[in-house]
């Protein structure tokens, strides 16, 4: 019985010491969290609280996000939204939080896209080192595949592209190991997106090709 009861109090202390072994995120109301290590994420929030929660393992992680910060101006509410800015950052056992500087206006907040100047700050206010980018879309914004543009980005050499382990690349759970390359990524959306037939059609053609 001592044993049986020695045993089952070392796992209770493991799962204990695992389970406080992580980073605790903190997003503030203002941030837009897109992704997490190009993967959709669901945040624990507060009915009371304007911020949300995400706990992640120790180690290197990727965000993409907008700072959408809101601004009062008679009866109306100004939004001013940041384009999408990705963030690589390694980390163990901290709380992090975002850090903004303070805008009075829509207009002085516009220069957010240029000067980029925010921080990511620990639990004892010290800045967390980070590499960072943006991810420019030119033209129409509505419809945006996010997923597949940062696997694109992830492609690269860019000091913010992420590289470790499998990056979902569409919604659909098409998976980038790596080795792969962008148009092999391609390929996979968009055979995932046809119909049966035309699936039917490419896999014959590529019987034929072999």
């Amino acid at each position: 019985m001592k044993i049986n009861s020695l045993f089952a109090a070392s796992i209770c202390l493991l799962t204990s010491v695992s389970a406080n072994a992580s980073i605790q995120l903190t997003i503030p109301g203002d941030v837009e969290l897109l992704l997490v290590d190009n993967q959709e994420v669901e945040l624990e929030s507060s009915f009371f609280s304007t911020s949300s929660n995400l706990e992640l393992e120790n180690g290197e992680h990727q965000i993409a996000f907008r700072y959408n910060p809101v601004f009062k101006q008679g009866k109306d509410n100004i939004i001013v939204s940041s384009d999408i800015i990705i963030s690589k950052f390694s980390a163990s056992d901290k709380e992090i939080t975002f850090k903004f500087p303070t805008y009075n206006s829509p207009e002085k907040a516009e220069a957010f896209n240029t000067d980029l100047n925010w921080q990511l700050i620990d639990q004892n206010n010290a800045a967390i080192p980070y590499a960072q980018s943006q991810l420019i879309h030119n033209g129409v914004q509505v419809g945006r595949n996010i997923q597949f543009e940062l696997a694109q980005f992830n492609s690269t050499n860019d000091p913010a592209a992420f590289k470790e382990g499998m990056v979902t690349v569409t919604h659909k759970e098409i998976k980038n190991e790596q080795g792969q390359n962008t148009a092999e990524q391609m390929l996979h959306y968009w055979y995932e997106k046809a119909d049966k037939e035309t699936q039917e059609r490419f896999s014959a053609y590529l019987l034929q090709n072999k």
